[in-house]
């Protein structure tokens, strides 16, 4: 799963830069993630050109009565898109790119769950897959998505029985493409390692999500590389 990450400045300007090939959005670091608060999420306008925008990081399909945090809609399986009304459509019709710098997971440990940072080994940052849709009701308006995961390939098992589904860059285009055929979609959703990982025990601070300073990422021991 994908329940937490964050968003450093330099490198999401160049990672922003190599998905759109335009250095002109401004992103703020953001250390600590949470469901529900507003991600920058690249997606194709529709005169087919680059959009960033700010989105509510937990989906809200366009015919539910109201928001609502009832079922956890940060994450969808991939496995089951399109079997699942809320997120159905916006597979077929609004995917979009959340990206981030790194991600948080926990692995069960003793009487904890420790936490840790994931982060390319060389790469600026993370593309992960995911979706998009547009709530409305009068005059309000929630733009929204969620991030797709898979199963862990053998790779990361040991942290976590999933991932979230990261693109590389050549990957990316065809994935928000309107016009990729489903075949080749499920082909890109395939729970594969794609760069390799550095993998860093952080303190429990950053189990809170009301901590968003640098000890978010303050590494406790030493990191494992993951290819």
């Amino acid at each position: 799963m994908c329940g937490r990450f964050n968003i450093i400045d330099d490198p999401m300007t160049q990672l922003l830069l190599e998905i759109t090939g335009q250095n002109i959005w401004n992103i703020e670091t953001e250390l600590n993630v949470a469901p529900t608060q507003q991600v920058p999420v690249v997606r194709l306008a529709e005169d087919a050109s680059w959009d960033v925008s700010p989105m509510r990081w937990w989906l809200v399909p366009y015919w539910s009565p109201e928001p609502s945090t009832k079922y956890a809609m940060f994450n969808a399986k991939s496995e089951t898109l399109t079997k699942s009304r809320a997120f159905s459509e916006p597979f077929k019709r609004r995917r979009c790119i959340v990206p981030v710098t790194g991600y948080y997971e926990w692995k069960r440990e003793r009487e904890i769950k420790a936490p840790y940072y994931i982060e390319p080994e060389e790469d600026s940052g993370l593309a992960f897959a995911g979706l998009w849709d547009r709530w409305r009701r009068g005059d309000q308006v929630i733009e929204s998505c969620t991030i797709i995961t898979a199963a862990s390939p053998e790779g990361i098992k040991w942290l976590h029985h999933r991932i979230p589904v990261h693109l590389t860059t050549d990957q990316i285009e065809s994935w928000v493409d309107p016009q990729t055929p489903e075949a080749e979609l499920h082909e890109l959703l395939k729970p594969e390692l794609r760069t390799s990982f550095r993998v860093t025990p952080v303190s429990t601070y950053v189990n809170n999500a009301r901590n968003k300073d640098e000890r978010c990422v303050e590494p406790l021991g030493d990191s494992t590389t993951i290819h």
